[in-house]
């Protein structure tokens, strides 16, 4: 846990999450520092419905930032979101706008970005985050990075799935996870199928494991955060900025 009340950045690549190719070096390599794990989504209200809707976290920061990206060159978006959170440099200043800064990304973004796909796009720039927020400096102690990717589309269930096939006997000895339950009670709508990928990092905060690629594969066999509820994902996020307690306790 941090000594000071942290500021957070959240990437959220809606529907991008089966874009991600070895060339996007920079989600790889941030996957490679982070703590990767899932958010569990909800099943969609018709089971034949093949295209996934992961919810809006929060309408306002997404109308907020896509008209930053639309007028802001990308090489001068991270000073742009850093001054938000208060960040000048290398220094951390006592007071910022906002202690949350959250970024909505999705393939039509790709119709402002003069060609370059979305999926590109968010490499770049997470790339150049972490060029500001170097290791060991002010900025990353206080920098909580969030990267989320959802899936647009469920064309392979048993591939992308939190659950793995088993004999039905064994399987009433798996105990349930607590990804299927909210307030102690358990939630029989949840989706175990192309879970949402999340990675977070902040320098000397959280834990670093062993995925070392942002893909499903990686993340399900190296990851260190399995899979939470996606409704309780901005509340994870608020304890880190002190503004809600740990989540689960």
């Amino acid at each position: 846990m941090a000594d000071k009340p942290s500021r957070a950045l959240v990437f959220y690549g809606d529907g991008l999450a089966s874009l991600v190719s070895a060339s996007q070096s920079n989600l790889h390599s941030f996957a490679s520092l982070s703590s990767c794990g899932f958010l569990s989504l909800r099943s969609p209200p018709s089971q034949g419905q093949s295209t996934l809707s992961p919810p809006v976290f929060v309408s306002f920061w997404v109308g907020f930032l896509l008209r930053i990206i639309a007028e802001t060159d990308s090489s001068e978006l991270p000073s742009q979101l850093f001054s938000l959170l208060g960040f000048s440099g290398q220094n951390v200043l006592e007071a910022s706008e906002y202690d949350l800064v959250f970024l909505h990304i999705t393939s039509e973004t790709s119709k402002t970005l003069k060609g370059k796909s979305a999926i590109d796009w968010l490499d770049q720039l997470v790339g150049a985050i972490l060029e500001i927020a170097t290791p060991g400096s002010a900025v990353s102690s206080r920098l909580h990075l969030s990267v989320v990717l959802s899936y647009e589309t469920s064309s392979d269930r048993s591939r992308i799935s939190l659950v793995k096939e088993m004999n039905s006997d064994l399987g009433l000895l798996r105990p349930r996870q607590s990804y299927t339950m909210k307030n102690g009670k358990p939630l029989d709508e949840i989706r175990h199928d192309h879970p949402m990928l999340v990675a977070q990092w902040q320098d000397g905060v959280t834990r670093r494991d062993l995925a070392n690629a942002f893909t499903f594969e990686e993340f399900n066999k190296n990851g260190g955060n399995l899979a939470m509820l996606a409704d309780q994902f901005l509340h994870e996020v608020a304890f880190k900025l002190w503004k809600a307690p740990k989540y689960g306790a």
